[in-house]
């Protein structure tokens, strides 16, 4: 028996599926190889959906786009459900990945130009690694792309081995379709290489219209901490189905996930709008029931942001590199909810008529905690290697308040205030009525 279903190459009311069309590229569903029936028979009786089943060319996509090999079929069957918090799998890219490589030779037209759109979205990141098209120097691992013709969207695969999966089949059908969607479908792929599932994975009929739980896939399918853990149209690049209307761009929880699992060697970026997003729990609870951005030892809060429109905190900003000035001991919450909680008044009314929560001098900020109705209520202070000089206050409600650039757009189209380097911040202020951040106070050590 095989199993094909026509949905990657129709039209669906609002949306296409990013997937590889089998009634273009099937094999004759004649007799099939002992491993690949062995594939599909593991898949069904893991409870996949058979129309979410398919045969290309020898090898097997569920979801429509990510291939499963016969050891991952074999292993989900093991497996024990998941929930429908999602995002990565289990393997991701390794670190001594610092430069991937894209081999888009027979991209023409069209498909070159979004191909590029598609490296830049990467390469515009704050990321561990760096994505670069061939011909290109110190490639640690090249991707090729691969035109498939008559097939509208396209496949991937999942990491392996700290490695990035090694093709990304983009379909020539979408040659009718827009340079952004098609950047749109080649980003999506690309992100499937480095680990990342559908978003709406647990149902597919939110973008798709129709179809069911992709279910673990053998690859696992794990919540990245900062994203929602539910799925809207529209509001991921990672969602299963694309529109005719897609800009090709990420989105902003996209954004999230990958500066989340791909931090900068320099800096990591903490989305803690909606949860907590903490590089270490070994501090504790410290503010319970409240959503905690936390750096890892050796890391100093240097960046916060505020959201324009909701008016929310969004993210943290931790430089990393484990510098021993800034331990994770004797750590403690500073709690400025309803009135200024300060360690030391020596640096005087940095920002009048507003709360401020403030470390003592020789303390620095490792976390920064939000009530789930958004309002900033502490800080977390850590005794440092620090001396509290040279401190200044930046105001960010209302522009961008930076001592440096840097570390690039670390949350587009929000505003940051941020510590330049070698300086951390040692303060937080927030408005007196709603709670949202108003300005960080930056000192060197």
């Amino acid at each position: 028996m095989c199993f094909c279903s026509t949905k990657g190459v129709s039209m669906f009311r609002k949306s296409l599926v990013l997937a590889v069309g089998c009634s273009a590229l099937m094999f004759g569903c004649g007799e099939q190889p002992d491993e690949t029936r062995e594939i599909v028979d593991n898949l069904v009786e893991a409870g996949f959906p058979s129309d979410d089943i398919m045969v290309v060319e020898g090898k097997v996509y569920v979801g429509r786009d990510a291939e499963v090999s016969l050891a991952a079929s074999r292993e989900m069957l093991a497996r024990e459900a998941t929930t429908e918090e999602q995002y990565r799998t289990t393997n991701l890219v390794s670190s001594a990945v610092t430069k991937i490589c894209i081999n888009g030779s027979t991209f023409t037209g069209n498909f070159s130009t979004a191909l590029d759109l598609a490296i830049q979205n990467y390469d515009e990141m704050p990321l561990a690694f760096d994505m670069a098209r061939t011909p290109s120097t110190g490639c640690s691992f090249t991707i090729n792309a691969v035109i498939q013709p008559g097939v509208v969207g396209g496949s991937a695969g999942f990491p392996s081995g700290g490695l990035p999966y090694h093709t990304i089949n983009i379909g020539g059908g979408l040659s009718s379709y827009s340079v952004d969607v098609i950047e749109h479908v080649i980003t999506h792929e690309m992100g499937h290489t480095i680990g990342f599932r559908h978003t709406d994975y647990y149902n597919r009929s939110i973008s798709c219209g129709s179809g069911g739980n992709e279910g673990d896939a053998g690859v696992g399918a794990i919540h990245i901490p900062g994203t929602p853990t539910t799925a809207t149209v529209g509001a991921s690049l990672m969602n299963s189905c694309f529109r005719t209307v897609e800009t090709g761009e990420f989105a902003s929880a996209d954004r999230t996930a990958l500066t989340y699992l791909y931090p900068s060697r320099d800096f990591a970026v903490l989305n803690f709008e909606f949860a907590d997003a903490r590089r270490t729990s070994a501090t504790g609870d410290w503010a319970p029931g409240e959503y905690k951005a936390e750096c890892a030892s050796g890391e100093p809060v240097t960046g916060v942001s505020l959201n324009p429109s909701s008016r929310n905190t969004r993210v943290a900003l931790c430089r990393t590199g484990g510098d021993p000035r800034y331990p994770h001991d004797g750590c403690y919450a500073r709690n400025f909810s309803t009135v200024d909680n300060r360690g030391t008044s020596a640096t005087g009314d940095w920002d009048p008529g507003y709360y401020k929560g403030e470390c003592g001098p020789n303390e620095f900020v490792a976390g920064v905690a939000q009530s789930t109705g958004h309002a900033i209520t502490a800080v977390l202070c850590c005794p440092g290697s620090v001396t509290h000089t040279s401190c200044s206050a930046l105001v960010f409600d209302g522009q961008d308040s930076r001592e440096s650039s840097t570390t690039g757009d670390w949350d587009a189209d929000n505003w940051k205030g941020e510590c330049g380097p070698g300086r951390y911040a040692a303060g937080l202020s927030r408005s007196t009525s709603g709670g949202a951040p108003h300005a960080l106070l930056c000192c060197s050590p």
